[in-house]
């Protein structure tokens, strides 16, 4: 049998950990040993960045500053309208929409939750803030003087932390919606006034019996976002070449 090229199995080993990582929304109380926390930043820490500036700022808590973190978050998504310092998107052109939707039918269907029923809409959206049950949620930041291209570094970073986090067996779940109270993330962490909030991240070990935790969403094919372009004479802007363009002379 013909060995596999270098890299194949290694390859293969975060495949697998990708098609099994999601995103938990029900956790189980008792902390991650700190340790393994450490150890799996640790591995992030290796995230390229521009110019290696490692811009993410993360406030992670542990019992029972979480808890109390959840109950002031509770309190003012009730009282309050979303004030997210990087604004949210208002407008979800096709097919960001088509997908977004069905990301939403996906939990909700899990949730057993039916699309009139307010009630329990909101019960889910007020979840978010209750932290889902997690023992910890890390809260990222970013100097905002860098601009939108550190906030990159930041997401190429959260790749790594995820893939880390699968790899320990650490239970997931970024959240944007965390950012949309800024007040008392602020108020209770050690977030800098040149800081931009950016996203919440939720940890711990999940809990199976919770229904959201059954839910899967899909992902496209490569083709809907990857566009390979042929060898071939060089077309004007905004122009293709024509079909079956010889490919040029090897010299």
């Amino acid at each position: 049998m013909t060995a596999p090229p270098p890299g194949l199995l290694a390859l293969q080993d975060l495949e697998a950990a990708w098609g099994e990582r999601r995103s938990m929304r029900g956790f189980r109380p008792e902390p991650v040993p700190r340790p393994e926390l450490e150890r799996m930043f640790s591995a992030a820490q290796r995230a390229p960045s521009w110019c290696n500036i490692q811009p993410w700022r993360v406030a992670l808590t542990e019992p029972p500053v979480t808890g109390e973190l959840a109950v002031a978050l509770q309190a003012a998504a009730r009282g309050g309208l979303p004030r997210a310092e990087l604004p949210f998107p208002l407008d979800y052109p096709p097919p960001y929409r088509e997908r977004r939707v069905a990301c939403g039918v996906a939990l909700y269907q899990a949730m057993g939750i039916a699309r009139d029923d307010k009630a329990g809409r909101y019960d889910a959206y007020l979840r978010n803030y209750a932290l889902f049950g997690a023992p910890h949620v890390a809260i990222v930041a970013c100097d905002r003087r860098l601009g939108p291209y550190a906030y990159i570094d930041v997401g190429v970073w959260l790749g790594y932390v995820l893939t880390a986090a699968a790899a320990l067996g650490i239970d997931t779940c970024p959240m944007a919606s965390l950012a949309a109270y800024p007040e008392p993330l602020r108020q209770r962490l050690p977030i800098a006034d040149t800081d931009v909030i950016l996203f919440g991240l939720a940890l711990g070990r999940a809990d199976d019996a919770v229904d959201a935790n059954q839910c899967r969403t899909s992902r496209e094919p490569v083709a809907a976002n990857v566009t390979f372009v042929p060898a071939g004479p060089p077309a004007s802007p905004g122009v293709p070449g024509p079909p079956g363009s010889p490919e040029p002379p090897v010299r």
